[in-house]
């Protein structure tokens, strides 16, 4: 009873302990890039729109970046994000918060790791092993919980959706959990996540045919269809939306994050650099195809008797061949990019893949030949990773006769020729107090690792920008602009002292409560995007200044007037000085000091998502306006008919009640919505709805059914006849062996 206890409680503490190792190195290590640009600010604006009741689809105000279904990763969705973005309201730090929020998800999917290998049979002291690692891995680490948030989050949850699910299919135990646990995933929206939940859940229903018990089959079947339903209900629309987007949709390959061969045979080295093509450079400068160091023990195990073990554990195989496929995927592949973000999959089937071998495959006797095998492994992975970046000599060579030590140890503590101080107890592949002093170990040096690694990497190798740390210093800026903004040259010099200030970055807008259209976007809408020439975190060049005031050829309106802004910041350093100098006709200099200009409409104009321009002989009175649509009354209109143009992207999912939306977006980017005479007088809407909303809302009540009506298929599965073959079954996978206490 006391290990029931004692492990799951050291894999907490450990994870605590290696996680906070970053934070000795650099403060802000969980606090950078996207989580600046991108994740804080999205918390917050979730948080608002919790508090206000707000469940709006769109914003139009944040032009490319406010199809919150599109772009997916803000999980609109999401309860676990209503929660965050609660939070985000009520602290004071941004990156305190962060880096809370962060060490919570890396803790929940270690002890998630832990119950998956306990599921699969693994022994407590290598389930704790392998929990300990997950989440210290290097790309984890380095990139999910350093910039990727929704990344960290949707995969903390995936271990645990696993381990519920096989509990709720071979146990019949209760789908609540699963069901739920598969939304918080899901839910996040990111989609790398929600492929390897449907892997997982795709080995699950292997798994129960392989038993022959029918009610196991239809469990697995009922569950993997719960999960889908939501899963079509989240990123359905995204997927509708795509192909209006900017976003890759072929099969490519520029080498921008993938990974190879050699990178992976080097993932026992927990420093140094893979050889990995990085945005701007040839490397990352950090370990980030990193998995553990004890990898080499499989060189421990009897693979005859794992191929063995592996037949009854067939979804192990499944997800650990998949993730493979993953991340030797081509740079882009349809919509998935950056292959390396399934490192994190990989990782886990490696690990669990490992604590059941080492649990039940090692031979009775481990052989000289085996540890010289395990030894020349280390030697392998570390002389891959000395050829990728020889600039970690020193450091490397430190950490390798390190990890070639704790490779011997092991090897004399499992094996036929015990270390004296131990006595022949600690010999025989069933060891008891020999396995919980390896793994024990192995753990302590799992998070030690961690000081030379970050002594040689100590910060993600994505941007820092600097932002301030507080969430005050987020709202002050633009104290005197008026209505809907823009910021013309975004990111640039933030360096210095005082840049944010005055300007900030990305989603960091949204804290500021101004409404500011330079929000991050993973999407992209690409006739807004080539005029704006925004990036993904905001920032845009310094020649928007100029064609803010240029006129369109369809309208005859300027850019600004068409998009409702009444505010425009130029950033000097970016926008030519011959282009701030000028103050346009109908505009005053609100703020001007050494980094930026802020100009202000004499008279603020409305702003986004309202009828801009109409064609010559139409008029129309606007009656009622939402970020969800319009409603205008045609007060005049031509005899073939006219056309009105709206300041909001044409997304797909627009509809229009007395009108039809145009073939053709009006001046490139607006929605434009055609009239037919006989509308004079008549009102006419326009209503946004999620592309495809039919099928969501047919997977929702699909998804409510299941969850009422799996009682039934509970008492289906506790027939007499049958289930206690499952139940013996499931049992046989999980291989009695002997407890191991402490």
């Amino acid at each position: 009873m006391q290990s029931k206890i004692v492990w799951p409680m050291l894999v907490v503490v450990a994870v605590l302990a290696g996680a906070s190792i970053p934070l000795f190195f650099d403060p802000g290590f969980y606090y950078v890039d996207d989580s600046q640009a991108g994740a804080f600010g999205q918390w917050y604006e979730i948080g608002r729109r919790v508090i206000d009741l707000d469940w709006s689809l769109v914003n139009p105000r944040v032009w490319q970046s406010g199809n919150y279904l599109a772009e997916g990763a803000w999980g609109i969705l999401s309860p676990v994000l209503w929660v965050v973005g609660i939070g985000a309201h009520l602290t004071g730090s941004a990156l305190v918060f962060s880096t809370v929020v962060k060490i919570l998800c890396l803790i929940l999917g270690a002890v998630g790791v832990y119950a998956l290998a306990r599921n699969f049979g693994a022994l407590r002291p290598w389930s704790a092993l392998v929990a300990v690692a997950a989440p210290l891995a290097g790309f984890t680490l380095y990139m999910d919980a350093a910039s990727w948030a929704n990344g960290l989050m949707a995969w903390s949850f995936l271990p645990l959706s696993w381990v519920l699910a096989r509990r709720a299919v071979l146990q019949a135990k209760s789908p609540v959990l699963p069901i739920l646990s598969s939304i918080a995933l899901v839910g996040i929206g990111y989609a790398h996540a929600t492929i390897f939940l449907a892997i997982t859940l795709a080995g699950l229903i292997v798994e129960a045919f392989l038993s022959r018990h029918k009610p196991a089959i239809v469990r697995s079947f009922v569950l993997a269809t719960a999960a889908g339903s939501f899963a079509v209900i989240v990123h359905l629309p995204g997927l509708l939306t795509a192909p209006v987007t900017g976003r890759t949709s072929g099969v490519g390959n520029t080498d921008l994050l993938t990974v190879n061969l050699s990178g992976l045979f080097a993932s026992g080295i927990p420093v140094g650099t893979p050889g990995i093509m990085f945005f701007n450079a040839q490397f990352p400068y950090a370990p980030l195809l990193y998995i553990a160091w004890f990898l080499p023990l499989l060189a421990f195990v009897d693979f005859a008797r794992l191929r063995d073990l592996l037949r009854r554990r067939l979804s192990i195989v499944i997800v650990l061949v998949a993730a493979l496929a993953g991340v030797l995927l081509p740079s882009d592949f349809g919509p998935l990019r950056f292959p390396v973000r399934m490192m994190p999959y990989l990782t886990l089937a490696v690990l669990i893949l490992v604590a059941v071998a080492l649990s039940h495959a090692r031979p009775a006797a481990l052989s000289r030949g085996r540890f010289l095998l395990a030894g020349g492994l280390v030697l392998l992975g570390a002389g891959l990773t000395f050829s990728a970046g020889p600039q970690y000599v020193k450091v490397l060579a430190a950490v390798t006769v390190v990890i070639l030590f704790a490779v011997w140890v092991s090897y004399r503590i499992l094996g036929d020729r015990p270390l004296p101080m131990l006595g022949r107890e600690s010999g025989g592949a069933l060891a008891g107090r020999g396995v919980a002093t390896v793994a024990g170990a192995a753990i302590a040096l799992t998070v030690l690792l961690l000081v030379p690694q970050h002594l040689s990497s100590p910060a993600s190798p994505l941007p820092d920008y600097s932002v301030p740390n507080d969430v005050s210093d987020y709202q002050q800026q633009l104290e005197n602009a008026e209505g809907d903004v823009i910021i013309a040259g975004g990111v640039a010099d933030t360096g210095s002292s005082g840049a944010w200030d005055e300007t900030l970055v990305g989603n960091l807008w949204y804290v500021t409560e101004e409404d500011v259209q330079n929000a991050y976007s993973a999407v992209y809408y690409t006739p807004y995007n080539s005029l704006t020439c925004m990036q993904y975190n905001g920032s845009t060049c310094g020649a928007l200044f100029s064609r803010l005031f240029t006129t369109m050829p369809e309208t005859g309106k300027t850019v600004a007037d068409l998009m409702g802004v009444s505010s425009v910041q130029a950033v000097k350093a970016v926008v030519p000085k011959k282009a701030w100098s000028v103050v346009p006709e109908g505009w005053h200099v609100a703020e001007d000091t050494e980094k930026t200009r802020l100009i202000v409409r004499d008279e603020p104009v409305p702003g986004a998502g309202s009828v801009v321009w109409s064609s010559a002989g139409t008029e129309v009175t606007v009656l009622h306006e939402d970020e969800m649509g319009v409603s205008f009354r045609v007060d005049a209109i031509g005899v073939d008919g006219g056309q009105v143009a709206l300041s909001r992207i044409p997304w797909p999912g627009y509809q229009v009640d007395g009108g039809t939306v145009s073939v053709e977006p009006v001046d490139t980017f607006l929605l434009g919505v055609d009239i037919d005479a006989s509308q004079l007088g008549r009102t006419v809407t326009v209503s946004f709805y999620a592309p495809g909303y039919p099928a969501q809302l047919a997977a929702a009540v699909l998804l409510l059914f299941i969850l009422l009506g799996w009682p039934a298929l509970r008492l289906l599965g506790r027939r007499r006849t049958g289930e206690g073959r499952l139940l013996r079954l499931a049992r046989a996978s999980r291989v009695p062996a002997p407890e191991v206490s402490v």
